[in-house]
């Protein structure tokens, strides 16, 4: 069951209950708000929990239409990022002894990277949009994925070494970053 309103700041806000939820959750998705309740939750406790936040949800819903990149801009920032990121990836798998079977450029908005247990790389040609150290430490990060597949301390500790000790750093500063 949905229930839409009209915010003065936020704009329009929509509320979903769900069976399944628990708990109240405030999302913002290309500067629109949305809240998930739980079934036997109430609209005006919702909307209670969205007025404590309200700070915080202005500021996102700005950053988040801020971002929104033209199409055709979106084109050249693939053709630029097929040309240099797999060129990038080599350069660093060579420097630091890693082995990959390919490399992918995505679309991808939810995450920088992946690495398969085939060793197959995706990268999301976002990756353009960031300063060159962070766009590094994503590489490297999936390249420490074809040695170890998990989050393990293994793979903290080889990931800290290639980055120079700097792993944790790099790791909170890309988190400020949003596509």
């Amino acid at each position: 069951m949905n229930k839409i309103i009209e915010d003065k700041d936020l704009g329009t806000i929509i509320f979903r209950k769900r069976l399944k939820s628990r708990n109240y959750t405030i999302r913002v998705s290309r500067g629109k708000v949305s809240v998930s309740l739980p079934f036997y939750g109430t609209y005006k406790r919702a909307l209670e929990f969205v007025d404590m936040y309200r700070d915080h949800l202005i500021k996102k819903i700005e950053d988040s239409c801020s971002r929104v990149i033209p199409a055709t801009e979106e084109n050249e920032l693939r053709k630029k990022a097929k040309k240099y990121l797999p060129e990038r990836l080599d350069f660093l798998a060579g420097k630091y002894h890693f082995n990959y079977l390919s490399v992918k450029i995505r679309k991808s908005r939810t995450r920088w990277g992946s690495c398969s247990s085939k060793k197959t790389i995706n990268l999301s040609f976002y990756l353009m949009l960031l300063p060159e150290h962070l766009a590094d430490y994503v590489l490297l990060h999936e390249l420490c994925h074809t040695r170890y597949m998990n989050h393990g301390p293994e793979f903290w500790q080889l990931l800290d070494n290639v980055t120079d000790g700097h792993a944790k750093q790099l790791r909170k500063e890309l988190r400020s970053y949003r596509v």
